[in-house]
């Protein structure tokens, strides 16, 4: 059993950054114009080896009230979502995905690591990503891959609301790119209605 308080140690560096923990959803968030910034710290204890793993996340509020208005989430999910969530790893190569723990030693080496990733580049990647226009164009960049415990149908509809809210110049060539990648995945009937449905909304503004 480790002796390091993990959550009393996060609560101080990331208060230090403006972020304040959310006990209802074990995360650390950070308030913004246009939605919130989220850090999950997943602490998993096992008889041989203990990980440490860190996600960050943004959400932008209008995305996803949109969106949950017509895919078929649970009914509190669509308060809580994020509109992108990514791993440490994928920011900064050098930091690992996990960090496997056995003694305290370890554990104060791995908190020391982390916290130097957010410092360098954690912070300036929420931030970079908050912005609704740099996002659109993250989501736009892999359009045929998946974020972090997103599958495709899910960037589908984001990456097509943030066009049309936020760069409403380019939603006609983002909806046709997605509308046909859609059609070629292996995705359900019902999952291409809503999506359809979703388009039908969309376009009464254009």
């Amino acid at each position: 059993m480790l002796n390091i308080d993990i959550r009393e140690r996060h609560q101080e560096f990331f208060l230090d950054f403006g972020f304040e923990f959310n006990p209802y959803y074990s995360t650390y968030e950070k308030s913004f114009p246009q939605g919130k910034q989220a850090i999950f710290v997943h602490f998993t204890e096992y008889p041989e080896t203990n990980y440490l793993e860190y996600n960050l996340g943004v959400r932008i509020d209008a995305v996803e009230e949109l969106i949950h208005r017509f895919l078929p989430s649970l009914s509190d999910y669509s308060s809580r979502s994020l509109t992108l969530i990514q791993t440490p790893n994928k920011i900064d190569p050098s930091i690992p995905n996990r960090f496997a723990i056995i003694s305290d030693f370890e554990m104060e080496e791995a908190l020391i690591k982390a916290e130097k990733f957010f410092i360098r580049n954690g912070f300036k990647w929420l931030d970079k990503m908050s912005d609704p226009l740099t996002l659109e164009k993250a989501f736009v960049a892999k359009e045929n891959y998946t974020f972090k415990s997103q599958n495709f149908i899910y960037n589908a509809f984001r990456a097509t609301a943030l066009a049309k809210l936020y760069k409403p110049e380019d939603y006609l060539i983002v909806r046709e790119n997605f509308l046909n990648l859609v059609e070629k995945q292996q995705v359900t009937p019902f999952t291409i209605a809503s999506y359809l449905q979703f388009l039908s909304h969309l376009d009464e503004d254009v």
